[in-house]
């Protein structure tokens, strides 16, 4: 994929999946037509996500896809937490004051 880029992707109004398959599709070596004839998808739908206007396509069409290519659209487990949130930062810490108890010791001892 060196070199390629990605002028109509834009991850706040395209869906990821259309990235992964993409990459998918690069690695296969195979073209529209062949995806065409094992799938069903027409090359039409297959340029209008990679470089059209289709933002989020539908599931059983991404599964035909993935499916003539050896894949599957499947849920999968998580093995660790994802945050959507970052971290917020933590506060710097204060140095202790101990004035308060010098002030009592000094108290004390007048009395």
């Amino acid at each position: 994929m060196a070199g390629f880029t990605y002028k109509s992707y834009s991850f706040t109004d395209k869906d990821p999946i259309i990235d992964e398959i993409r990459t998918i599709y690069q690695d296969s070596g195979v073209n529209y037509a062949w995806i065409h004839q094992y799938s069903g998808v027409t090359p039409t739908t297959l340029s209008a996500w990679f470089s059209g206007k289709t933002r989020r396509p539908q599931a059983a069409t991404i599964n035909a896809v993935l499916r003539s290519l050896g894949y599957k659209l499947a849920p999968v487990p998580f093995t660790e937490i994802i945050r959507a949130i970052p971290p917020l930062p933590q506060p710097k810490s204060r140095p202790v004051s101990v004035r308060h108890v010098v002030q009592m010791a000094k108290y004390r001892k007048t009395k």
